[in-house]
């Protein structure tokens, strides 16, 4: 029996446990499978594959809404965190991201969530690529 529910499990164990929103949107959107269902065999093992689905696509939904409402000098700050836990540079995790939109944005993501997501990846980039070329022209 099973103390907490999916969703808390997703969140609290493994979600909260990535450096910045960046870095948990960028997780969950990765273990969207080419069918667009979620695969964690874990979680699927511990709450059975209908609530671990549900909980994939709440905490992804919740990641994106956290993302659309959060200023954008905050998301600039936490762009640098993500990319310094993975070891690159704003601009390139930038730029992976602008490359992994569709798969960032959850299924059945309204048109104005993602328009917003993108003009934020966009303005993102070009902040990070002018940070980039200001610091080698120092």
């Amino acid at each position: 029996m099973t103390l907490k529910s999916a969703y808390d499990d997703l969140r609290q164990r493994t979600v909260e446990k990535i450096p910045g929103t960046w870095g948990k949107l960028k997780y969950v959107a990765g273990l969207r499978g080419s069918t667009g269902g979620y695969e964690h065999w874990g979680l699927e093992r511990a709450h059975g594959s209908g609530a671990a689905q549900d909980a994939f696509a709440e905490v992804h939904k919740t990641l994106l809404n956290t993302i659309l409402r959060t200023r954008l000098s905050s998301l600039r700050e936490e762009l640098g965190q993500s990319s310094a836990a993975e070891g690159t540079s704003p601009t390139s995790y930038a730029s992976t991201l602008n490359g992994s939109l569709s798969q960032l944005l959850p299924s059945g993501c309204p048109k104005e969530a993602q328009l917003h997501l993108i003009s934020i990846l966009q303005t993102l980039t070009i902040l990070a690529a002018r940070q980039n070329a200001g610091s080698r022209s120092s």
